[in-house]
């Protein structure tokens, strides 16, 4: 039992190990930090959208007017009685911004835009169109007539 070599690894084997973990690493990460901003923009889509069912609800519930300010130069949703009383914020997470909001099939460009739920449970019809820093769309639909809303998902700018 002469052995001239003692059992274990090589600092050579170590490196190496340690530089394909570092490769496997590099090439899955971009693809997992994809993933956690989809379904970051989907839970922001999800609470924009639990806004308005919430003022659908309270306007219907209190019979009072409610009114969703969506102001896109802030970054943030109002919730106000018609008064302008109650205010609740809900303010944008840094990397999902409200990107364009229709009112009426008419896109408004500049200025906050106050959203309607009256107290027989309709609306007015609003669209926002939500983008996430990957690049991401995410729509939240009104519906004038029954006041419900909901999420359509797309992958360019321009969905319709």
């Amino acid at each position: 039992m002469n052995s001239s070599r003692d059992p274990g690894f090589t600092l050579l084997e170590l490196l190496i190990v340690v530089l394909v973990m570092a490769l496997v690493l590099a090439v899955s990460y971009p693809s997992l930090s994809r993933g956690s901003a989809s379904i970051h923009l989907r839970s922001t889509g999800r609470d924009v959208l639990n806004t308005f069912r919430y003022a659908r609800e309270k306007a219907v519930t209190e019979q009072m007017g409610m009114r969703v300010t969506v102001d896109r130069e802030n970054q943030r949703l109002v919730l106000t009685d018609d008064l302008g009383d109650g205010n609740r914020t809900y303010v944008m997470p840094s990397d999902v911004k409200i990107h364009r909001i229709a009112l009426g099939g008419n896109e408004v460009m500049e200025g906050p835009v106050p959203v309607r739920f009256l107290p027989n449970g309709s609306s007015e019809a609003v669209e926002v169109l939500l983008k996430s820093d990957s690049g991401s769309f995410l729509r939240i639909i009104s519906d004038p007539i029954t006041g419900g809303a909901r999420i359509e998902s797309g992958s360019g700018e321009n969905f319709r």
